[in-house]
């Protein structure tokens, strides 16, 4: 009796399996882990370019702020007629005070009643809290004007007392005295006096900027 044996044709009945249900989820685990790494490293790229964009924004910013700054030190505050008209100003002041000196200089040399003499009386005579803004001084005769300030009204009979025993203000006689308070802008004074002769007026105060 003979049985012939197919070695070739696979089995009957044995199931087929490509891979097993361990090497499957073993590649599912892989591909998930890969997954989070590339999306870990997405966001990580995200994040340092929003940092790197944020930083580029704040030295645009501080950038453009400091040229600003530069731009207004070199921008002119003033316009040159400004500027001209100052100068113009300023050569006419310096002008009046030289005019001054002089004139000054020429009443020295009358020792008794010369312009020096009677300014020097005026200095020698200064209290403490009482200070002089204004002086107008007539030529040719002892006419005095003057208009001061003080922190105790007390002084001014006290200072005006003092000028009489002066002999280079001989002659010098007030027509008018005006005292009132002085304003808040003209501290530390708390009285402004005006002392003058008859013709004699001074000259307007320009007002505090």
């Amino acid at each position: 009796m003979e049985q012939q044996v197919n070695l070739y044709q696979p089995i009957r009945g044995v199931p087929h399996h490509l891979f097993s249900p361990r090497s499957v989820a073993l590649g599912f685990g892989a591909l998930a882990l890969c997954l989070a790494v590339i999306t870990g490293f997405g966001i990580w790229r995200t994040h340092k370019s929003e940092l790197a964009v944020a930083l580029l924004e704040q030295e645009q910013v501080a950038a453009l702020a400091k040229a600003e700054r530069v731009n207004a030190e070199l921008r002119p505050k003033r316009s040159i007629a400004d500027l001209d008209a100052d100068a113009k100003l300023l050569s006419a002041d310096i002008a009046s005070r030289q005019r001054a000196l002089d004139t000054v200089r020429r009443g020295a040399a009358t020792p008794e009643g010369g312009y020096a003499a009677r300014l020097e009386a005026l200095a020698r005579r200064q209290l403490d809290g009482l200070w002089l803004r204004a002086i107008v001084l007539a030529s040719g005769d002892s006419r005095l004007a003057l208009e001061g300030a003080t922190t105790d009204p007390r002084l001014v009979p006290a200072y005006l007392a003092a000028l009489s025993e002066e002999r280079a203000l001989d002659g010098v006689r007030f027509d008018h005295l005006n005292m009132r308070e002085a304003k808040p802008e003209e501290g530390p004074a708390r009285t402004i006096f005006e002392a003058g002769g008859a013709g004699l007026v001074l000259p307007p105060r320009e007002p505090k900027k």
